[in-house]
Formats: C-alpha cells, sequence, structure tokens
C-alpha cells in the first residue's frame, strides 16, 4: 500500500521539474526543500543533484522514504537522459581509475595507501565529513550573498589565488568548476555556523570543567642524553647540548596538544619532536585564562566532543576496508 501523502508527491515531482529547469545549485535546492521537510518529517525528503558528463545536462532525485522503502521522484526534460540511464557507462565496482592503458584497483590503490587509510585519524575525520553533511542536511543553514563572498575571497587569500588567472588553474588542477567552488565556500561557512550553533554559550561552562588540558606546558626536550629529572637541571642540560651543536631545544604547547605521554608524564619521557625520537620533560606549567587564544581551542573541543558522540551513535560501514581494521572507530 502507497503511504506516500499524495499531496506530498504532486509538490516533490513540481519541485524536481522547477529545480532541474532552472539547472538550481544543491545548496539552492536544498534551500527549496526546506518547506516538504518541514510539512511532511516523517518522510524524511532528500535532494540528489546530477550533472550528466556526456552532454552537461542537470537532473533531480527527490527521494521519501516510506516503512517499507524509499519513494525515488526524478524528472528529465527531453531531450536529456531519463534518471536511470545517466551514467550508464560503469566499471566495476573494484576498479578505481585508469592509468594510460592500465586500469588501477581499489585493492592496489589501498595497498599503496595503506599508512593513510589506516590511519585512526584520517578515518575518523572521514567519518565526521559525513556526520556533518547529515546534520546540514536535516538541519540547513542559509549563507547570504554578503557573507557567500567574504568568505570566497578570505578563501582564495589564504590559498594564495590573488588573481582571475591563478583561481582558474587551481580549479582546473583539482577538476571543479566555478560552481564546484562556490558549493565549497559555502559548505565551509555553513560548517563554521554550525559548529557555532553546537557550540552556543557552552564555553565558560567547559573551560571551567576542563581548564587543566589548556593549560601551557614547558617542555625541555634533548636527542641524545639522560635528560634530569630536576626541572633547573633539565633547562641547564638543554642549554649545554645547544652550545655543543647537539639537538635539544624547548617547546611551549598547549596540554591538549601536546602528546599524550608528555602531557601525562611526572618525570623525563621518551617521545619525538619534528620526527627525533627524544627525551622530555615539562619543567613549567601555566594556568590556562580563557582569553582570545584560548576561546577558539575550547570551541573546538565542544565541537569534536560533539562529533564524537554522534560517531558514537552511528554505524559505519566501510566497503573497501577490512572490517576489523574500522569497528572500533569511535
Amino acid at each position: 500500500m502507497n503511504t506516500v501523502d499524495p499531496t506530498l508527491l504532486d509538490e516533490a515531482l513540481a519541485l524536481v521539474r522547477e529545480l532541474t529547469a532552472a539547472r538550481a545549485t544543491l545548496p539552492d535546492a536544498r534551500e527549496r526543500l526546506a518547506p516538504l521537510r518541514r510539512r511532511w518529517p516523517q518522510a524524511d525528503p532528500a535532494i540528489v543533484r546530477d550533472e550528466e558528463s556526456s552532454d552537461g545536462s542537470v537532473s533531480f532525485d527527490l527521494l521519501l522514504r516510506e516503512p517499507g522503502g524509499t519513494v525515488s521522484v526524478a524528472y528529465s526534460p527531453a531531450p536529456s537522459l531519463p534518471w536511470p540511464l545517466r551514467g550508464a557507462i560503469r566499471h566495476s565496482d573494484h576498479h578505481l581509475a585508469r592509468v594510460g592503458p592500465r586500469t588501477m584497483r581499489v585493492g592496489e590503490a589501498l595497498t599503496a595507501l595503506d599508512f593513510l587509510w589506516y590511519d585512526h585519524d584520517v578515518l575518523v575525520r572521514l567519518v565526521d565529513t559525513g556526520l556533518i553533511a547529515a546534520e546540514l542536511e536535516l538541519h540547513p543553514v542559509e549563507v547570504g550573498e554578503e557573507e557567500l563572498q567574504a568568505a570566497a575571497d578570505a578563501y582564495r587569500r589564504a590559498k594564495g589565488l590573488l588573481d582571475p588567472a591563478s583561481t582558474a588553474r587551481w580549479l582546473v588542477e583539482r577538476g571543479l568548476s566555478a560552481e564546484d567552488f562556490t558549493d565549497l565556500v559555502a559548505h565551509t561557512v555553513a560548517v563554521r555556523r554550525l559548529r557555532d550553533r553546537v557550540v552556543g554559550d557552552r564555553v565558560p561552562e567547559w573551560f571551567t570543567r576542563h581548564r587543566a588540558t589548556f593549560d601551557t606546558l614547558v617542555v625541555a626536550w634533548i636527542a641524545d642524553a639522560e635528560m634530569p629529572a630536576d626541572g633547573t637541571a633539565a633547562l641547564a642540560a638543554v642549554a649545554d647540548a645547544v652550545r655543543a651543536g647537539r639537538t635539544a631545544g624547548v617547546v611551549r604547547t598547549v596540554a591538549a596538544a601536546a602528546a599524550p605521554e608528555v602531557r601525562d608524564a611526572t618525570g623525563p619521557v621518551a617521545t619525538v619532536v619534528d620526527g627525533k625520537p627524544v627525551t622530555a620533560l615539562v619543567v613549567a606549567r601555566e594556568p590556562a585564562e580563557l582569553d582570545e587564544v584560548t576561546g577558539p581551542l575550547v570551541e573546538r573541543a565542544v565541537f569534536d566532543a560533539w562529533l564524537a558522540r554522534r560517531r558514537a551513535e552511528t554505524d559505519v560501514e566501510w566497503f573497501w576496508l577490512p572490517r576489523d581494521r574500522t569497528a572500533a572507530l569511535r
């Protein structure tokens, strides 16, 4: 039995027709989808945009949930390819890319990138990207034209794209269109706004409960000698090593950003500095204050904690990675 409201089906078809005719961007499409999401939340309407490489045409597919499955409402104006035939040239699921005459398989790529794909931080970031995208689809963020332009200008400055030629070259090197760039910047702004929404007014309370994690640690380290357990003696040993041209130094770091063995140490401890094995000692600890430096770090910590909770609540299935290497990702 059809459980989708006929009125919703009519409005869904009208919307995909309008979006296709306007060649709307995905952010615009999601904004125009918002009224349907508010009126029929149980259907969890979602929009998919496709641009066919063979003819450049744009088509939209609107997905509607029902207890027994998902209803797809799609529209492709003539003479464009209908939705089922778009991107009809398929490759094996095991193929990643063609390099000259040779096809590279996914397994080969994963073997070559083993150090990257199985890095916990990389996998966490990939999952976080999906969680953030899902949250923004469920609760869209409106980005105004002025805010978008300011963000685009700041993004170009940060990347050193100071003229149209360098910007065009950067886009070509990454296979991006001007529309893709606009979507990228809009997403960056939306993520920042999402973080503001998640953090809210929680910074002072969070800082009070986790203040020690934002203390500044003064760490003395030396590469080729034992480190004295006394702070004054450790600093003297570092000074002697530097004068003798040996590898040693002193660094200042926020406790939350320090290596765990350094952050939790009560005496000299083996660690790594700039890729070199060294012995280190925390010679001083400066209590944190909530200021313009610490504030952004606290905001990031609050947002990271929110993401961690979402990861713990979400089932993740990796199609190309062994489950025993990723199942414990939290």
